[in-house]
């Protein structure tokens, strides 16, 4: 049994590899066995059809996202502004290591607009949560004067707009201003500290 669960994850890598960078129409069953080091048909065993691999490296990712995401959100042990300090962060981290997800998520989209509506209803769903989290506090503490007034939805639009423009357009930036940085984790750090501060601007009173 373990050796089946290892050797699902390492096709599940293999997919990931090649959705991400050839997209759900150009990946195809056969180079991820190959990448994998599996025959066709035990990948065909394990997941059965290229729909099913790539709704579970999907579902996979959505998950690493919400735990990262929600466990930063919902410490209500910690003041408000330090836990949307700490969401901002693990959500940049999270792109950080699926550097390639924002693009195929957008390319994806436009190419094949049926997958909106899956795409949709996840991200409701997390938005829903960081919402409930968050939304009563933020109240409190406008009410207190502490913070600016700004509903919970449109804070977690500029946390994702601000984080994910980085990577999306990461392959532009690249080629004109990267090297100011000295080197990519330069870079990464740099816009990290100041997508934060740009939304602690935005919300601490002053």
């Amino acid at each position: 049994m373990i050796e089946d669960r290892t050797k699902e994850q390492i096709i599940l890598d293999a997919a990931e590899k090649e959705f991400m960078t050839k997209g759900y129409d150009g990946a195809k069953t056969t180079s991820i066995a190959a990448m994998a080091g599996v025959t066709h048909a035990m990948l065909h065993y394990y997941f059965r059809t290229k729909e099913n691999l790539f709704n579970k490296v999907f579902e996979s990712k959505i998950v690493l996202l919400k735990e990262s995401i929600l466990t930063s959100f919902a410490r209500a042990d910690l003041p408000l502004l330090q836990r949307i300090q700490n969401g901002i962060e693990a959500h940049f981290d999270f792109l950080a290591q699926n550097p390639d997800l924002p693009r195929f998520v957008v390319n994806e989209l436009v190419s094949k607009p049926e997958h909106l509506h899956r795409v949709g209803e996840t991200i409701r769903m997390i938005a829903g949560n960081l919402y409930d989290n968050l939304q009563s506090d933020f109240e409190a503490e406008q009410k207190k004067g502490n913070i600016e007034q700004i509903d919970g939805i449109d804070l977690l639009l500029d946390i994702v707009s601000l984080n994910v423009f980085v990577f999306v357009s990461y392959p532009i930036i690249e080629t004109f201003s990267l090297s100011s940085y000295g080197s990519r984790e330069a870079f990464l750090k740099a816009r990290k500290k100041e997508n934060i501060e740009i939304i602690m601007r935005r919300l601490v009173k002053r």
